[in-house]
């Protein structure tokens, strides 16, 4: 209904002013835009006495669109002749046909611009960087839009020079793009997409940048520092991997918790590629895959971690068994790799720790024990991370124990003997002392029969024996524990001194000495024979003095006497010692010296390494046999299959028992003789065979006596002295060089001032010469004084 009214009041206006008119002619065009351009069109008058007021603008609505100032983006300008329409920025909905009327005579002219709004041509979906499969059918997206259909063209390289034609062999036109078919790297490169409209005559291109993706390759998978770690040290796991585009590194463990256990993840993600393990544990042990995946495919790697645990000793504990029983010895361990376990039985307590105690004993043993498997055992488990140690004590009960059951003991009056109940028991024991007497004599019986001994509760006695006090008999300890008893006896018996030694014989004599062979005594009750005695003299003083040379020897050295006169007969006789005293004496032995004879061979003191080592050869004097030794004789050779005697060599030596070997050759076997000489002539030969080690270098030789040596210092020091006078001469025209080639006589120039002094009045009266007038008097008056420092004369004769 509306739009009847506007064309109503549109042939009004015209029918109105038809007097005016601008043009006489229908006409249409066409125009086509853009979306978001302006557009302006102008609608003219043909005729100068006609004006714009002639002349109207419908739009396509057959609205009369207004002038400038209102809210519609369509509006109508007045310039000149001319009567324009503007739309400043155009839309799909303003598309239509534009009339500017007019009217003349009441005929009505009309001149139509149709309006096209399109969109302008465009891309979409299309990426810059896009991606072809290696192998497969790819496709390469480009699409566009426009004002009807745009036409696709496609091309080869950045600057478009290889068009590239469809249904060939290797490319296929699809609507959303270019097939590639059967991808291979050369296939890479750019490519040029061209969309164009006919229609509006526009033409768009764009490059795609084509890269040929690869399937992942997981070129490293490593973990740092090793694929084996001990529980609490740090790891990183590490994968590499190669592909296009860049593949994403994801990380599993194919090891799973076990079910029902709670998994505390001790790892993060470092980067893409890294896994670091802080401080690793037991549960993270186990496989590690890496998947690399990308648009292509994936790759996957697997890495196995081992976590080495420390060893724990589980079950080590004390035990308390009875004597005779069966008992396992179990060390029960943990740890990864399975530790090493040993057992070893320390002793009965670390302060009694000897090295026979260390028995080792086997894992998973079973003992049958007895009081000497008591003690403390240790359990040492070792692996590869750690190693540890538990302690365990095996208490054996047994019933009581004593080294020995019975003992004798000797006593005599003075002595102490004493008793002790010390015995082996687990648990402790009880114990009791009783005392039987023995069998005596009808006189000792009635002196011991009131001897009542009161042991009371301590485990050892002390008995003092006398006259009066002598409890001679059987001393009976027990001892009782829950596990039964047993008893020890001590029998104390009067001891008595040895009886007579029987049997001596001699095995070696010389001329100043004799060793014997003594028996000891077994025909009598007491201590055992702990020496010999002997009183020896020789013959002609035997028997006129009761005043002799004695000897003491302890059982198991040599008895030996020394020191006696050649081809001398000798009277001695023994007596055996023990305890309680000396025994008698024998019978008086004779035995006659040897004559002076040649000294016994010496005797070596060292073995051959410590000569080696230390090239000094040490010897014992042996028995002069009457004569003293005078001097050694050292001889040596070097060993050799074909001996020379001009290679061997010879030393004297006088009051010495060694000799340093200095000029022995390394890696040389030598034959050492040794023989001692006194009047009566050499004795026989000691040998000794010795090798120079590599490590044993002989000690060098000097080649320059003491006296040349100093010699030569001397000169040295000449030699400086007079280069440093020669330095003094070229340097400060000084020194002994310089003072006697440079001295000259010259005349030393009178002082000036002695010159002007004719009259000498500026000396000393004590230097005036023999004028006596001059000598100063007595009281110290100077005729003169003169100021060396100021130059200042004072006295009579000055002005001053």
């Amino acid at each position: 209904m509306k739009e009847y009214f506007v064309y109503f009041a549109v042939l009004v206006i015209l029918f109105s002013k038809d007097s005016s008119a601008c043009f006489q002619a229908n006409s249409e065009a066409n125009r086509s835009v853009t979306t978001g351009s302006s557009f302006y069109e102008e609608c003219c008058c043909t005729d100068s006495e006609y004006k714009p007021m002639s002349l109207w603008w419908l739009d396509p609505f057959n609205n009369v669109i207004s002038g400038p100032g209102t809210d519609s983006n369509v509006y109508i300008e007045e310039q000149d002749q001319c009567l324009a329409l503007h739309i400043p920025s155009t839309s799909k909905t303003l598309s239509g046909p534009y009339r500017c009327v007019t009217t003349f005579k009441g005929v009505q002219y009309t001149q139509t611009h149709n309006l096209d709004v399109f969109d302008p041509l465009y891309f979409y979906g299309t990426a810059t960087d896009q991606y072809l499969v290696y192998g497969n059918n790819s496709l390469i997206k480009c699409q566009a839009k426009g004002a009807t259909e745009p036409l696709i063209r496609w091309y080869r390289g950045k600057d478009g020079q290889n068009e590239i034609s469809n249904d060939t062999v290797k490319y296929q036109f699809m609507p959303d793009g270019l097939i590639v078919k059967y991808v291979t790297n050369d296939d890479e490169g750019v490519y040029k997409c061209s969309a164009s409209v006919l229609s509006t005559g526009e033409e768009i291109e764009t490059d795609i940048v084509a890269k040929v993706m690869t399937i992942p390759i997981i070129t490293q998978l490593s973990a740092s520092p090793e694929t084996v770690v001990a529980s609490g040290e740090s790891l990183m796991l590490q994968c590499v991997s190669e592909g296009l585009p860049d593949p994403v590194i994801l990380w599993k463990k194919i090891a799973e918790p076990i079910p029902g256990q709670a998994k505390n993840v001790s790892w993060t993600v470092e980067s893409k590629d890294t896994i670091r393990f802080k401080n690793i544990t037991p549960e993270d042990a186990g496989t590690y895959e890496c998947h690399a995946r990308n648009f292509v495919g994936v790759a996957e790697k697997q890495i196995n971690i081992t976590v080495l645990i420390p060893p724990t000793i589980i079950a080590f504990n004390d035990k308390a068994v009875l004597e005779g029983d069966m008992v396992p010895i179990i060390c029960n361990v943990t740890g990864l790799p399975l530790p090493n376990v040993t057992i070893t039985y320390e002793g009965k307590s670390f302060d009694e720790r000897k090295t026979e105690y260390e028995t080792f004993i086997e894992n998973f043993s079973v003992l049958k024990v007895n009081r000497s498997h008591d003690g403390i055992y240790i359990c040492n488990a070792t692996n590869d991370v750690d190693s540890v140690s538990e302690m365990m004590h095996l208490s054996v009960l047994h019933q009581p124990y004593f080294d020995q059951k019975e003992k004798i003991l000797w006593a005599w009056n003075g002595e102490t003997v004493n008793v002790s109940c010390a015995h082996e028991s687990n648990p402790p024991a009880n114990f009791t002392w009783s005392y039987i007497t023995g069998n005596f004599s009808t006189i000792e019986k009635q002196e011991h029969d009131n001897i009542v001994l009161d042991y009371e509760t301590a485990l050892e006695h002390s008995f003092p024996f006398s006259r009066l006090f002598a409890p001679f008999g059987k001393h009976i300890c027990i001892a009782r524990n829950p596990f039964g008893e047993a008893s020890k006896v001590f029998h104390i018996k009067k001891g008595f001194r040895p009886s007579i030694v029987e049997n001596v014989t001699t095995i070696d004599q010389t001329a100043t000495s004799v060793t014997f062979n003594i028996e000891p005594p077994t025909a009598f009750e007491g201590p055992e024979v702990i020496g010999f005695v002997a009183e020896y003299d020789e013959a002609k003083n035997y028997a006129f003095t009761d005043i002799h040379p004695n000897r003491t020897w302890a059982v198991g050295i040599p008895y030996k006497l020394e020191k006696l006169k050649p081809n001398t007969t000798y009277h001695i006789k023994f007596a055996a010692i023990n305890r309680v005293s000396t025994g008698d004496w024998t019978d008086t032995y004779i035995f006659l010296t040897m004559d002076k004879s040649a000294p016994e061979p010496p005797i070596f003191l060292q073995d051959p390494l410590e000569v080696s080592a230390s090239k000094v050869l040490k010897w014992k004097a042996p028995e002069c046999n009457g004569e003293p030794i005078d001097y050694y004789v050292l001889r040596y050779c070097p060993q050799d299959e074909e001996e020379d005697p001009a290679l061997c060599k010879e030393y004297r030596l006088e009051e010495t028992t060694e000799m340093e070997l200095s000029d022995l050759q390394q890696n040389t076997t030598y034959n050492l003789e040794l023989i001692a000489h006194n009047a009566e002539g050499n004795s026989t030969p000691a040998n000794f065979s010795l090798t120079m080690s590599d490590g044993a270098p002989s000690k060098p030789t000097s080649l320059l006596s003491g006296g040349a040596l100093i010699g030569i210092s001397i000169v040295v020091v000449l030699l400086c002295l007079v280069l440093l006078d020669v330095l003094l001469y070229f340097w400060k025209k000084q020194g002994i060089i310089a003072s006697c080639c440079c001295k000259k006589s010259k005349k030393r120039k009178p002082n000036p001032l002695n010159a002007r002094d004719k009259k000498g009045l500026l000396k000393d009266n004590g230097e005036s010469g023999t004028d006596d007038t001059l000598k100063r008097p007595n009281n110290g008056h100077k005729e003169y004084e003169y100021n060396k420092t100021t130059g200042i004369i004072t006295g009579k004769h000055s002005s001053v």
